[in-house]
């Protein structure tokens, strides 16, 4: 049995709208697979925007029929066959039957390149396919009204005419006319890449959405579900694929895994996706380490490297068809790279560029490197401005699209403005890494709209980022935009149904960046809920709403990073980012970046931005905090205070939440049953977490500047100390209130019982206003380790901002107990009562416990005994203990404060008896383990594994026995 902490974060957020889910699916709530007033079938979210559903307008099936009956293709080639494909599949499921195959002179459609097409070439103007480039298309209704029409769609290439059969796909899905289509399109930007950070191990590093699509152990066979996604990614323009995580693993380019990865090649390469890689600088090193002859250095004017990247390169355009290159995260966040041998960034990548010139590849070279400096912002900027124009002519420099990293709003990266004379790419982020993950509904398309039509030479002064990433596509695009895939096995493929917005806003932005972000919504409504335009409505205005709604209530004022910087950044941790994100202080908040007092980040852009962003007089006051240090009572252009606007937009933002939740309630009966109850119960959760983050961060600002709500009062509640007690005695439990309104208050604080056999009796203390009372909360847990929810009682009772409430930690106390240990390195704190176990503890029977061959690995992370510091390993290591006769019961405790802990499996001689859940960093779990000393006594081996990644000990503790027929007590 496993007594887990009932954690806030993700498990405990969705715990509640699960159950919601679960209870609104019942079999007695509604008939199962229909929606309850409007027969709608129950989806899942797996067609995803390609749902072929039958026409539901009658003059428009009518039409449909007539001018879809018979379809001719004049191309050769996969891409085109799969053209023909997917649009006989598409018409077949709006009409009910697929278009019969037909000469080109009889067809209804035609579809085909302008070299292979004479009909092509006779029906559309010269002048309009000169205006489509190598990637556009034109279809049109051709004929005139009362006589024989034909609807043709062409291209220069296959893929542009792949492309247009999903924009008339997309318009038929809609349900437009048919009768005057005239469409001329023309990619603006030509290279849309989607970068995945998929691991061999089949993890996605940021992933919220369950394991890899590509199922890398079950190649060369290709599932269904990786066809689907190339359909997908292929209908909104996506013509570039990075299959494996940025932090690369040397094992996706050896001999076998190429011979794996071919067929998923040129599977993407039919439906116009070229697949690139991930590659790791180091990968001669690694590769050869058990050959004769070993290279030792991955240096770039090394020969020997140079030769083994040259045939390793040429085995991979061999091998993988349509490959395009690699893509390189060098020197950041511990990877190898060019400066581990004292040479540039631009060295490095061209060694490797000019090693795929030769196949026609390309080098894309991420930018985000934060080693050095006080200030992250700055460092990229001043490692890679001075390298403008030393990079080869197919290296392309992928930057994020603001200095830090993925943050809800941050000013546009200077280096766009800068580095004129070296290839572009611009790097977003569709999965929410620092934007909720899969809890929050955060569409982002505003923010990139943002950012594509931001002037980098000053305001109003060109080129756009757009600009500089539109080469123009009439060669080998040297520019693009890459974005981090939000995809992976959920069924719904993105782990929300709202999230695929992101993925559908982004694929069509990157084609015309000039798209307006609630056209999109609407857009993606249409094809994802049907064609009620209440739905739409709604759904585009919370999407719309979303990305402001989630700034409001997480980081005010492009402060930027304030969620935990070492975990899963996904909850608040303001204090955590003290220093790297801002320098609040009791009398104001924000960074000093500016050039004439602060790290002079400022001075990086052209001077009208440098200007305009120097001065907290005309800095725009939605990146105030990311530029200035200010007063809390600084006046806004709103007129308000900056620490008033922090309270109202935290308060104002969850609400917003509600009205979300609202909204979306009226659709029931519109939309299917089961993807309505499914997002309703995503706005409960959403709504949870938020409220979680609004009590974190107003608390941490009252905290810091005691400036009293002029609209609101509350009282925040914490933990003020150890939350470890001692089980079987009483315990003094440590607690904080702050008044934060401008009148005296009485506190009274008490404990509601976790469970029976807990005794807790209240404390009272006086607290003037906006000032915090401690209080001592007298507590006697009963003996068994366990841990339990910290659920105080307060009054009065005043609205409560109460952070994550930590869960308490109970440990039997070590006199009571056969064997009490506290596992950490050797010069570690124990708990009092309680033995150190560390790595050195080998078996000894005098001691009566120790390891058993191998030892394990030891970390300290430093703060509260027992839950501080822990034992741990990747291998299992095994535990042996010698037991009086008898029946026993053994707990151990699990977790890490600084980690996510992976789950940890416990075998009692053999047999496994407990598991512990993947756990967020901070939280534990006791793990019950039954222990049997047979009648006289004798040793057992206790086996720890990690599943998924290292096993984590904290404690071990076994309490003696009670009497026969009375149960443990206090």
């Amino acid at each position: 049995m496993a007594r887990s902490e009932y954690e806030y974060s993700r498990r405990r957020v969705l715990q509640a709208s699960t159950l919601a889910l679960a209870t609104a699916l019942s079999p007695w709530s509604a008939a199962v697979g229909f929606a309850a007033s409007a027969g709608i079938p129950d989806e899942d979210g797996y067609d995803l925007w390609l749902r072929y559903r039958p026409t539901a307008d009658p003059r428009r099936l009518e039409e449909y029929r007539k001018a879809l009956a018979g379809l001719a293709r004049q191309g050769e080639g996969r891409v085109m066959e799969n053209a023909e494909l997917e649009l006989r599949r598409a018409v077949e499921g709006f009409i009910g039957t697929a278009p019969v195959r037909a000469p080109a002179g009889r067809a209804s459609v035609v579809i085909g390149t302008v070299d292979e097409s004479p009909v092509v070439r006779s029906q559309v103007s010269p002048d309009r396919l000169a205006r489509i480039g190598a990637q556009g298309f034109v279809i049109e209704m051709t004929g005139t009204p009362g006589r024989r029409r034909r609807l043709v769609i062409g291209a220069h290439s296959d893929r542009g005419v792949l492309a247009g059969v999903f924009h008339l796909i997309r318009l038929l899905q809609l349900e437009r006319p048919l009768h005057k289509l005239s469409v001329l399109q023309r990619p603006r930007i030509a290279r849309r890449m989607m970068n995945h950070w998929d691991n061999f191990d089949g993890s996605v590093e940021r992933g919220y959405a369950g394991r890899s699509i590509f199922e890398w152990d079950k190649l060369p066979d290709i599932s269904d579900r990786v066809v689907d996604y190339a359909r997908s990614m292929a209908s909104i323009g996506i013509n570039a694929s990075v299959l494996n995580n940025v932090n690369a693993s040397a094992d996706f380019i050896t001999s076998e895994t190429l011979t794996g990865l071919r067929p998923l090649a040129a599977l993407l390469h039919s439906w116009g996706i070229s697949t690139w890689l991930s590659v790791n600088y180091a990968s001669p090193v690694i590769l050869t380490a058990d050959d004769t002859d070993p290279i030792t250095t991955a240096d770039p004017a090394d020969r020997r490297v140079q030769r083994w990247w040259r045939d390793k390169s040429a085995e991979i355009f061999t091998s993988l068809p349509g490959f395009g290159g690699f893509l390189v995260k060098a020197n950041s966040e511990g990877q190898p790279g060019p400066l581990d041998y004292g040479r540039t960034h631009a060295e490095g990548a061209n060694m490797l560029a000019r090693t795929v010139a030769p196949h026609g590849g390309q080098i894309v070279w991420r930018s985000f490197v934060h080693e050095d400096f006080g200030d992250w912002a700055e460092y990229q900027y001043r490692v890679f401005a001075p390298l403008d124009g030393a990079f080869d002519d197919n290296v392309i420099l992928q930057t994020k699209y603001g200095p830090i990293d993925f943050q809800i709003r941050e000013p546009v990266h200077p280096l766009f403005g800068a580095m004129r004379h070296t290839h572009q790419m611009l790097e977003l982020q569709l999965t929410q890494e620092y934007t909720g993950h899969e809890i929050h509904t955060t569409y982002l398309a505003p923010l990139w709209r943002e950012v594509l039509t931001f002037p980098t030479q000053g305001p109003g002064t060109g080129p756009t980022v757009a600009d500089v990433l539109a080469d123009g596509d009439g060669r080998a695009p040297r520019a693009g935009i890459a974005g981090v895939s939000n995809f992976g096995n959920a069924r719904d493929w993105t782990g929300q149904l709202l999230g695929a917005a992101n993925t559908y806003a982004f694929g069509r932005m990157c084609w015309n960046p000039d798209a307006d972000p609630r056209d999109l919504a609407a857009e993606w409504a249409g094809l994802t809920f049907g064609h009620d335009p209440m739905v739409t409505e709604v759904v585009a205005d919370i999407l719309t709403h979303s990305r402001r709604t989630y700034e409001d209530y997480t980081s005010p004022l492009g402060m930027g990073y304030l969620t935990d910087p070492g975990g899963d950044h996904l909850d608040p941790s303001p204090l955590g980012t003290l220093f790297q994100s801002h320098h609040s202080t009791a009398e104001g908040t924000g960074f000093d970046r500016t050039e004439a007092t602060g790290s002079g980040f400022t001075g990086l852009y052209p001077r009208p931005w440098r200007k305009r962003y120097e001065s907290t007089s005309t800095c725009p006051d939605d990146l105030l905090l990311f530029m200035h240090w200010v007063p809390y009572d600084h006046r806004l252009r709103s007129g308000k205070t900056v620490i008033q606007h922090i309270y109202d937009t935290h308060f104002t933002g969850v609400d917003r939440i509600d009205r979300f939740r609202a909204g979306w309630s009226e659709l029931s009966g519109k939309v299917d049953r089961r993807r309505h109850a499914a997002i309703e119960a995503g706005f409960e959760a959403q709504r949870s977490h938020a409220t979680f983050w609004r009590d974190t961060v107003v608390g941490f600002f009252f905290d810091r500047s005691r400036v009293v709500d002029a609209e609101r009062e509350w009282l925040h509640v914490a933990l003020n100390g150890p939350r470890v007690l001692l089980g079987g005695r009483p315990n003094l439990l440590p607690v904080a209130v702050t008044n934060a309104s401008a009148r005296d208050r009485d506190i009274t604080v008490a404990l509601r019982p976790p469970s029976a056999g807990w005794h807790t009796e209240p404390a009272e203390r006086s607290a003037a206003g906006a000032a915090t009372a401690e209080l001592e909360l007298p507590v006697t847990p009963p003996l068994p380790g366990t841990v339990a929810a910290l659920d105080l009682e307060v009054a009065p009772q005043l609205t409560r901002l109460d952070d994550r409430p930590p869960a308490l930690v109970v440990a039997p106390e070590g006199s009571r107990c056969l064997l009490a240990l506290n596992a950490g390195p050797r010069n570690g704190t124990s708990m009092p009562g309680y033995d150190a176990l560390t790595p050195e503890s080998a078996w000894s029977a005098s001691a009566g416990h120790g390891w058993v061959g191998a030892a394990p690995s030891a970390r300290d992370r430093g703060g509260e005994p027992l839950l501080c510091d822990h034992l741990w390993h990747t291998s299992s290591r095994v535990l042996r203990l010698a037991l009086p006769a008898g029946k026993h019961t053994g707990y151990a405790l699990v977790g890490d404060t600084g980690a996510t802990a992976s789950p940890t499996r416990v075998a009692v001689d053999g047999a496994t008896v407990a598991t512990s859940p993947k756990q967020p960093g901070g939280t534990f779990t006791w793990l019950e383990l039954p222990l049997d000393g047979g009648t006289t006594g004798r040793t057992t081996d206790i086996t720890f594994t990690g599943v998924g990644g290292p096993w984590r000990l904290s404690a071990f503790a076994s309490p003696i026995p009670p009497p026969r027929h009375r149960p443990w007590s206090c």
